[in-house]
C-alpha cells in the first residue's frame, strides 16, 4: 500500500471523511467504522490490533494515516499531527 493510493479514494469516500470515523484503506476496498468519543488509548489499541510490525505515521490532506507491514492504511480524520498518537512518557514527579 502506497501513500499515492489515497489519491484514488472515490469522491464518496473523500466526502465521508469525518473525525467520528476511522477508515481502513486497502488497494481494493475501503471500510469505515465509528470512533465517536474514542480516547487516544482507544486509537492506540485499534492500531495495535489492525497493524503488524513497526507502525509508521504520515499526513495526507491534513489527516493522520498509520501503516505497518500489512497492505493497509488507517486513515484517522480526527488527528492532524504526526505525533498525536505517539506515546509520550509519563511526567516525572
Amino acid at each position: 500500500m502506497k501513500t499515492t493510493d489515497l489519491i484514488h479514494l472515490s469522491p464518496a469516500v473523500q466526502k465521508a471523511l469525518h473525525a467520528d470515523f476511522v477508515f481502513l484503506v486497502w488497494s481494493d476496498k475501503v471500510q469505515h467504522f465509528p470512533a465517536r468519543q474514542w480516547s487516544t488509548s482507544d486509537y492506540q489499541q485499534m492500531l495495535a490490533e489492525k497493524l503488524t510490525g513497526e507502525i509508521r505515521f504520515f499526513l495526507w490532506e491534513n489527516y493522520l494515516v498509520a501503516t505497518g507491514d500489512k497492505e493497509l492504511l488507517i486513515l484517522m480524520p480526527k488527528y492532524h499531527q504526526i505525533n498525536d498518537l505517539v506515546e509520550t512518557p509519563a511526567p516525572l514527579l
